[in-house]
């Protein structure tokens, strides 16, 4: 149904990027509207299952999928559904200048038809909050360089 987008260059390296991007416990401090993010299994890896709980915005959905692509350190890409809505979430990561990675988010929701309504109401409220979710993800970068 609908697909929104949003980019942001950070100033270090891929890898140290894509291994604070694809914490699941992390995913609720930056990614929009995930109040909650559970890894189901031992270890991240593609057929790994994540649950997402939703907030209040989206209903509070539940949101059970699986990680359709992983490959280090360039892509992650988590796809589930819960209730009427499906959701693909892709974080996308490429090198620029030495040191610097630019983030790509993208995030692909669907539903039934007849409750396609709901899914343009969250896809109006990420669209919303994808700037404002980079920003957190920088300073969430920032917290584990310091740190």
């Amino acid at each position: 149904m609908g697909k929104v987008s949003a980019t942001i260059e950070l100033p270090y390296a891929i890898d140290d990027v894509f291994r604070v991007a694809t914490r699941v416990e992390d995913l609720r401090r930056w990614l929009p509207e995930v109040a909650d993010a559970e890894l189901l299994d031992p270890a991240l890896v593609t057929g790994a299952r994540v649950r997402l709980r939703l907030g209040p915005g989206t209903g509070n959905a539940v949101i059970t999928g699986t990680v359709g692509e992983l490959r280090p350190p360039t892509l992650l890409a988590i796809a589930g559904s819960g209730g009427p809505l499906s959701i693909k979430v892709r974080t996308m990561l490429a090198p620029q200048e030495p040191g610097a990675t630019r983030v790509s988010l993208q995030v692909e929701l669907s539903a039934p038809p007849f409750l396609g309504f709901i899914a343009k109401e969250v896809e109006r409220r990420i669209h919303a909050e994808l700037p404002a979710s980079l920003e957190r993800f920088r300073a969430l970068m920032e917290a584990d360089q310091a740190g």
